[in-house]
């Protein structure tokens, strides 16, 4: 098990310790339940305060995966290294609280992520279309630009300093009107976010492949086209550099969508 040290003493450590037991509460809310990852949501005291928590569950669903653990960190181990990455850039996710991991002759039997909840936190995509295209006129219009701006801003703050999240999807981005200038916005999903000294062109790529097959079915083609105007920065001005990335990204989210048609 691993926890911050403030909760070394916490008197509810023997039921973090078992995140079945928060699982099978009666006010557990269930959020997905799928063949390798559980998600659900209760209160619960944590260092002396009631709040919210994130349950994520990585089930053990085959040998191979059990014999692999082996040598490979678990999913619930890499998003509690995921979270610290995030935070010492000074990036936003939901506070980590604890891994847990049980193992039997060194083989992974289960992990558990326990993360406390983003308060007001709702999907880019939610906000985007619930909140700002309605709202009409010229500060209708500022609104959605400013977000924008801001979304396309976090994925070059990101790449800049060589932060790679191998599922950068709108499902996976929060943003929280928490009344600071702007908003703020939280990434989950973090056992796939890695540090390099260097950000390769592909990984990207991938990235703004996965924002615009997501994010990007919602909005405008001028839209879209802002979205990478900011990410580019003054490399947008160079014909030859932007009409190369657009190439790029229409590329490689056609070839997602036709892999995603052949997998339904």
């Amino acid at each position: 098990m691993w926890l911050p040290s403030h909760l070394h003493n916490d008197p509810n450590l023997s039921l973090l310790a078992d995140p079945d037991r928060l699982f099978a509460m009666p006010q557990c809310e269930i959020v997905k339940d799928q063949k390798k990852i559980k998600v659900g949501r209760v209160s619960v005291e944590v260092g002396g305060e009631i709040k919210r928590v994130y349950l994520k569950r990585y089930n053990t669903f085959s040998w191979r995966y059990r014999l692999g653990s082996l040598f490979v960190r678990s999913g619930a181990f890499r998003s509690w290294l995921g979270a610290g990455i995030l935070m010492n850039a000074g990036f936003h996710t939901a506070k980590p609280i604890a891994v847990v991991e049980r193992r039997s002759w060194g083989m992974l039997t289960g992990s558990f992520y326990l993360s406390e909840e983003i308060p007001a936190a709702r999907t880019v995509d939610d906000f985007w279309n619930q909140d700002l295209l309605p709202a009409g006129g010229v500060e209708g219009s500022r609104r959605r630009r400013e977000f924008l701006n801001s979304l396309a801003r976090l994925f070059r703050s990101l790449h800049e300093i060589g932060i790679y999240h191998n599922d950068l999807k709108d499902a996976n981005i929060l943003f929280s009107d928490n009344g600071q200038q702007g908003g703020s916005f939280y990434l989950l999903d973090l056992e796939g976010i890695r540090g390099y000294r260097r950000l390769s062109g592909r990984r990207r790529l991938k990235n703004l492949v996965q924002l615009n097959r997501t994010m990007g079915k919602y909005l405008r083609w001028p839209e879209r086209l802002y979205l990478l105007k900011v990410y580019l920065g003054n490399a947008f001005f160079d014909r030859g550099e932007k009409r190369k990335w657009i190439q790029r990204v229409l590329r490689g989210s056609e070839r997602g969508d036709r892999r995603s048609l052949r997998k339904r």
